[in-house]
């Protein structure tokens, strides 16, 4: 015969325990079906004489009030802010991988160089580099092209980097003014769903 001892949280087994006159005698059927349900995150209490079991803990930051789980105010606090910041990760990595997409096939050289390439191509500094450039190229008839061919994907960079950039800001104040899990939710999804510019 299987015994629940409230006080402990704990079954207890006749002739192997000293059983508490205040233990709730259970059934064999009764012991396993309340083992398997403690195991899969229910918790197990006395309610008007029987033993019975919570519905499985949501998270391991929810707690058993005696009628619900409910996460109290100082970890839903914490909790909503430990998403934010998994959410703002996840928004710069993509990010990331959205600007990697677009620099396919260029050497960490030539992407350090952009910059330089476009205050040469803009008039802003003497044209050391696209002159080099320019010389090591035989499908150019000027260095005037080339300064064309720079400016060109140096706006075309700019705006694409630009509409990347309102993007994840965008995001970003979303996940700052959320101010429940279910919000974050829902920004989560939305972050999911974005594939493209």
């Amino acid at each position: 015969m299987y015994f629940f001892d409230n006080h402990i949280n704990a079954f207890l087994v006749e002739g192997l325990h000293d059983i508490p006159v205040d233990a709730i005698a259970v059934s064999d059927n009764e012991y396993e079906d309340l083992v398997a349900k403690r195991d899969i995150g229910c918790l197990l209490y006395v309610d008007d004489n029987q033993v019975k079991a919570t519905p499985p803990q949501p998270s391991p930051t929810h707690e058993w009030d005696g009628k619900d789980w409910v996460i109290s105010p100082e970890k839903q606090t914490a909790l909503l802010a430990e998403r934010k910041t998994q959410l703002l990760n996840v928004i710069a990595n993509k990010t990331d991988n959205f600007k990697a997409q677009y620099l396919v096939g260029y050497s960490q050289a030539e992407i350090d160089s952009f910059y330089r390439q476009e205050r040469e191509a803009r008039n802003e500094l003497p044209t050391m580099l696209l002159t080099e450039i320019f010389e090591g190229r035989d499908d150019l008839s000027s260095i005037e092209e080339l300064k064309k061919k720079v400016i060109e994907k140096a706006d075309l960079f700019a705006i694409i980097m630009g509409k990347l950039f309102a993007i994840k800001q965008g995001f970003e104040k979303h996940i700052d003014q959320a101010e429940t899990i279910e919000q974050l939710d829902k920004i989560e999804q939305e972050i999911n769903q974005w594939q493209k510019l």
